[in-house]
């Protein structure tokens, strides 16, 4: 399975994906785990990955008072990590290997530098002061094991090796991932969130006329359904962890923006839809006033359970 993403593991009080500070790493916190005595993790994606890990670090330990670490995967294959602590952020370090700078993908937003090559023995130190500012126990022989890993020696994906890492960092456990409160790519809710939603087309018309005006052109104006599904988009992963949330609002949101995009998009010739008849064609569906839980398989929650220590 291809993984992209950023693995932030912190320290607070209520939930991780809450906490000031979580957005400068992404926006899609996807999976939640506790892994004992208030420290969590969390895997998230925005849309302009790679994030910049060394000020959304320190944005987090401010907002936290407590260690931050945290790491970006690139499809898989390597990744980049950064420790921070109250009074020190950094450096950003490629994994893997630790020696250069990674020469495939781009580990940092435009403009900021990549990361530099350091020594294992400066890695593992880095870790090991980490964990114990952390309040945590760090395992140095599993730490230098890790970050010493070779690809020719083992097909394991630098997602799985980073899980190893933040064992070594001395955390009590890797738990199973928190209960959504909503089946966040199922329908109604996947016209918005889906790969082709409304979302993701609203994002990359912004994008065309962006690139449109930095070419000295005039792009038409955004349609009112895109600003709309965007911000739809973000408030319905802000709420994916909140069990008192207000379903039927949400499902009558969708319904607002796809009406309102059918309004303007090509429907063949038919008639857009009246937002509330569409409202209650959607809600109908939903049992009860309620929605089903995920499917573990389809959402990736059975893969990403494997991963769990207890």
């Amino acid at each position: 399975m291809s993984y992209w993403g950023t693995v932030v593991v912190a320290r607070a009080q209520g939930l991780l994906v809450e906490q000031d500070g979580m957005t400068g790493f992404g926006y899609r916190h996807r999976w939640l785990r506790e892994l004992g005595d208030e420290w969590q993790l969390v895997e998230t994606q925005g849309r302009n990955d790679p994030p910049d890990l060394l000020g959304s670090s320190e944005a987090m330990v401010a907002s936290t008072g407590h260690p931050v670490f945290a790491a970006y995967v690139s499809d898989g294959d390597c990744a980049v990590m950064c420790a921070a602590a109250p009074g020190a952020v950094g450096p950003l370090t490629h994994l893997w290997d630790v020696s250069g700078p990674c020469g495939t993908y781009r580990h940092q937003p435009w403009g900021r530098p990549e990361p530099v090559g350091r020594s294992v023995d400066e890695v593992v130190s880095e870790l090991s002061r980490w964990s114990a500012a952390a309040g945590l126990r760090a395992d140095a022989p599993a730490l230098r094991q890790v970050i010493t890993h070779e690809e020719s020696a083992s097909r394991q994906p630098v997602d799985d090796l980073l899980f190893d890492l933040v064992k070594a960092l001395g955390v009590a456990r890797i738990g199973r991932t928190l209960p959504w409160a909503f089946p966040i790519e199922r329908r109604p809710f996947a016209l918005i969130t889906d790969p082709l939603g409304l979302a993701t087309r609203a994002w990359s018309r912004s994008v065309y006329r962006q690139a449109e005006q930095e070419d000295g052109e005039a792009p038409e104006p955004a349609q009112p359904w895109e600003p709309a599904a965007i911000a739809l988009e973000r408030e319905l992963w802000a709420s994916l962890y909140h069990p008192g949330v207000d379903l039927p609002a949400l499902v009558r949101r969708v319904a607002e923006v796809q009406a309102a995009y059918e309004a303007v998009g090509d429907r063949g010739g038919r008639a857009a839809r009246d937002p509330d008849r569409l409202f209650e064609s959607l809600f109908a569906g939903l049992v009860d006033g309620t929605v089903q839980p995920d499917d573990p398989e389809d959402s990736g929650r059975l893969w990403a359970d494997e991963r769990a220590t207890g």
